[in-house]
């Protein structure tokens, strides 16, 4: 029974992968989880989390395209890098960041990344285990304090014994 569970499972998966809809959306400017794309680019490798375009164009020109794409979301926030201008949504979408490459040249290549479970859970993970180290650095200095405060302050100790 588990198998055919398993099967199941992997045929779903495979049909949402390879699906018509997805092929349409890659025609039509549109990554498969969303992000705009740029017509007349070259994909240059993809897969399922990351997928990086070239287009024969300047960096100027492909930075304002994506501007002009994405000036009605309120949750992109722009950083720019040395090297890439990079592009981040901070809110629901499926995509999380497009990397614009500073090439000198006529060509720019574009990095559009997959909002993933992995990044999601390394960052809630690092909050977890933050708030406990600062919980056992305070308990330390707190012992520290009450040591220190018992060598200062005998008598108050032995009175309160």
């Amino acid at each position: 029974m588990k198998k055919v569970i398993y099967a199941i499972f992997i045929t779903v998966m495979l049909g949402i992968a390879f699906s018509p809809a997805s092929v349409y959306a890659w025609a039509n400017g549109t990554a498969p989880w969303g992000a705009p794309v740029m017509q007349g680019g070259t994909p240059v490798k993809s897969d399922t989390t990351t997928t990086f375009i070239e287009y024969n164009a300047p960096y100027a020109t492909v930075l304002e395209w994506y501007k002009d794409q994405l000036k009605t979301n309120p949750d992109v926030k722009y950083r720019d890098w040395s090297d890439q201008m990079y592009i981040e949504d901070q809110g629901g979408l499926n995509w999380h960041s497009i990397g614009i490459s500073k090439n000198d040249g006529a060509k720019t290549t574009v990095k559009i990344t997959r909002d993933n479970m992995t990044w999601i859970m390394s960052t809630l993970l690092i909050r977890f285990a933050g708030v406990f180290f600062v919980l056992c650095l305070l308990w330390v200095f707190l012992n520290i304090n009450g040591a220190v405060m018992k060598k200062l302050f005998p008598e108050k100790a032995k009175a309160k014994a």
